[in-house]
C-alpha cells in the first residue's frame, strides 16, 4: 500500500509545496484555495495526510509548467495526434527529456522549468487557430501528482526521470504560450464571426480551479466590451460563473472582478 504522507513529505523535501485534493478527484477540498494553500511545512502535511490518507496530492508549480497532452478527453480530441501534425508542419519541435507522469485518462503531464518572470498560469488548447480543440494545454499553477488516483486510474511517473531534475521548457512551447497570452488583434477582431465563435468556444469550455480569476476576468472583459448594458453584463457573468466554472468562484471574488472590469469599461466609453 502506498504511504501517501511519506510521499507528500518527500515532495516537500525536494523543494515542492503540496496541497490536498478531494479523494479520487483533482478538485481542491471544499472551502480550500487549491494550489494557493500549497505549503512546504511538514507539520501541515502530517495534519492533512496523517488524518486523511485518502486525500490526493497536488503540488504548487513555482517556476514549473506542465505541458498537458490530453487523451481520453470527453471531447475525444487526441493530443498526441495534434502534436504529431504540428511537428510535421514545423510548428512544434522536439520534447526535451524530462520528468513525465501518465494521467488516469492515458494522457501525459510533461514537467519543465521556465523563467519565473513570465508569470504563467494555465491555458487550454495551445496551437488552436480557430477555436478548435487540440488537446494540448499547459498548467503553471498546481497539478495532481503521483500517487493521486481518480476513478479511472492513478497518476504514474515514467521510469528513468526524477521530478528533481527538470529540463527547461523548449522555446517553441514558450513562444506558443506567449502567443496565446498576447494574441495579435487581427487573429480574431478582423473577422467578427471568427471572433464570436472563438469567444463562444472559450465560454463553453469553461475553466477549473486554479485559473478561475484570470479566465473570468477575460470573459468579463469580452462581455463588457460588447457594448451591452453593464447590468445585463453583470447578470450574464454571474450565470457563466455558475454554469461553466468548476467549482464556481465565491461570490465576493466574482463581484470584485465584475466591478473592476465594469469601471474600466465605463471609463473607456466615456
Amino acid at each position: 500500500m502506498v504511504d501517501v504522507l511519506k510521499i507528500a513529505l518527500g515532495y516537500q523535501q525536494h523543494g515542492f509545496a503540496v496541497y490536498p485534493l478531494a479523494p479520487e478527484t483533482r478538485t481542491p477540498l471544499a472551502g480550500s484555495h487549491g494550489y494557493k494553500d500549497a505549503t512546504k511545512d511538514p507539520e501541515q502535511a502530517k495534519k492533512w495526510w496523517g488524518e486523511h490518507p485518502n486525500y490526493n496530492i497536488g503540488i504548487g508549480l513555482d517556476g514549473v509548467l506542465v505541458f498537458d497532452i490530453d487523451m481520453g478527453h470527453k471531447s475525444e480530441v487526441n493530443g498526441n495526434e495534434s502534436l504529431a501534425k504540428l511537428s510535421a508542419d514545423g510548428r512544434a519541435g522536439q520534447i526535451p527529456s524530462t520528468y513525465v507522469e501518465t494521467t488516469p485518462n492515458g494522457g501525459l503531464h510533461i514537467f519543465f522549468t521556465y523563467p519565473k518572470e513570465l508569470k504563467l498560469t494555465s491555458r487550454s488548447d495551445l496551437f488552436s487557430k480557430n477555436g478548435e480543440k487540440t488537446g494540448l494545454d499547459y498548467i503553471a499553477t498546481g497539478v495532481p501528482v503521483f500517487p493521486s488516483i481518480r476513478e479511472n486510474g492513478m497518476y504514474q511517473p515514467l521510469k528513468g526521470h526524477k521530478i528533481t531534475k527538470l529540463a527547461p521548457a523548449p522555446q517553441w512551447l514558450l513562444n506558443e504560450i506567449q502567443r496565446q497570452r498576447h494574441p495579435i488583434a487581427s487573429d480574431y477582431h478582423s473577422n467578427a464571426d471568427s471572433w464570436f465563435g472563438h469567444f463562444i468556444n472559450r465560454l463553453v469550455d469553461g475553466t477549473d480551479e486554479g485559473n478561475r480569476n484570470q479566465w473570468l476576468a477575460s470573459i468579463a472583459g469580452s462581455v463588457f466590451r460588447s457594448g451591452a448594458d453593464p447590468d445585463n453584463c453583470a447578470d450574464l457573468i454571474q450565470t457563466v460563473n455558475q454554469r461553466y466554472v468548476r467549482p464556481p468562484l465565491p461570490n465576493g471574488e466574482l463581484v470584485k472582478i465584475i466591478n473592476s472590469i465594469s469601471k474600466r469599461e465605463i471609463a473607456r466609453r466615456s
